[in-house]
């Protein structure tokens, strides 16, 4: 039974993630090994452990994303699986698959495909299950989970519904699988999949909610724990500040981290946070340029990923509400002025 485990995280990343995350940058791949370390140390089912603390998930899944984001990237995206199996309504779907997720033997990607709002993905009754059609635009990890967790769109007697199903990656008809380049994390495996009338048996239907009670459901706390790609990148960026005897930034990674147990709960304070994490991040990865010098105009030196790496946890994981934030903290601040005196002339 693991005791400590930021600590435990700790370890993995000196001793595989680390090490390795150039290579991984550089080839496109992460190695099986990674995965299977992940499992063996239990990290796959870390979040349903015993006396689980919300300030132990957000700094455990930071460190290990530090360490090698593509790798963290697609761990990451177990946990809504995992949440997701764990409270199923389809009790035979949760026996079958919720021992080996949790112990990382049958790893899960999600799509949410814009099922809140502007949703990709649809789905009609079909004898047995459903079949599926639409587009799921962005899937981590497709060649290295065994199932996706996805919502997709359905109608019914005159209502809409969203329906979470698992969708295996393995023997589906009817699907068409494009890689999408990233400027980070590229390594992920993410796709564009294009569904024409995949057929999802009913016994892979983890449950089915009315549309308002799937957005009640979402939102802030998915939006707080999503924040820890942004830490885990503005951590990494820190170390590197201070393998260069830079110090200037861990102050301000200290008390952003502090704020993450204040606004648990809080949607706006988590926006406002997810924002200033983000930003801080790219400050700290231009420093980490100018600090490393010349030398980080070269491909894939580790300032040079640092910095693609913040860019894209600009926008990463990111909704309207977080992105409006940022976009008001990146704003000039003679532009911000002016801003303001053409809202309150509107008054």
């Amino acid at each position: 039974m693991v005791e400590n485990w930021v600590r435990e995280a700790e370890l993995l990343v000196e001793e595989v993630l680390d090490r390795a995350a150039g290579e991984v940058d550089r080839s496109g791949v992460i190695p099986a090994s990674h995965f299977d370390a992940l499992a063996e140390r239990g990290f796959y089912g870390f979040p349903l452990s015993a006396g689980m603390t919300p300030g132990t998930l957000i700094d455990t899944a930071a460190t290990l994303i530090g360490g090698c984001l593509a790798t963290g990237f697609v761990w990451a995206q177990h946990f809504g699986a995992l949440r997701a199996v764990a409270f199923a309504d389809n009790a035979a779907l949760r026996e079958r698959y919720l021992t080996r997720m949790t112990a990382g033997t049958y790893r899960c990607g999600v799509s949410y495909a814009g099922a809140r709002s502007a949703p990709t993905l649809f789905a009609e009754a079909v004898e047995g299950g459903m079949a599926i059609s639409g587009t799921a635009p962005f899937v981590t990890g497709w060649e290295y989970v065994d199932a996706v967790v996805m919502s997709v769109r359905t109608t019914g007697n005159g209502s809409e519904s969203i329906a979470t199903v698992l969708v295996p990656t393995q023997d589906l008809g009817g699907v068409e699988v494009e890689r999408i380049p990233l400027i980070a994390a590229d390594a992920s495996a993410t796709v564009r999949i294009t569904f024409d009338r995949a057929f999802v048996a009913d016994e892979h239907i983890i449950g089915v909610k009315s549309l308002g009670e799937f957005r009640s459901g979402r939102g802030s706390p998915t939006d707080w724990i999503n924040g820890a790609l942004a830490l885990g990148v503005l951590s990494r960026c820190v170390r590197e500040l201070n393998g260069l005897g830079i110090d200037a930034y861990d102050a301000r990674y200290a008390s952003l981290r502090e704020r993450f147990a204040t606004v648990m709960g809080d949607a706006e304070a988590t926006y406002a946070l997810r924002a200033d994490i983000a930003q801080t991040a790219v400050l700290a990865a231009a420093a980490g340029v100018v600090a490393t010098g010349s030398r980080a105009t070269l491909a894939h030196t580790t300032a040079e990923r640092l910095m693609r790496q913040a860019s894209f946890a600009l926008v990463c994981t990111t909704r309207e509400p977080i992105k409006d934030a940022l976009l008001d903290r990146l704003r000039p601040a003679e532009l911000g002025r002016e801003h303001g005196r053409e809202a309150v002339g509107r008054t």
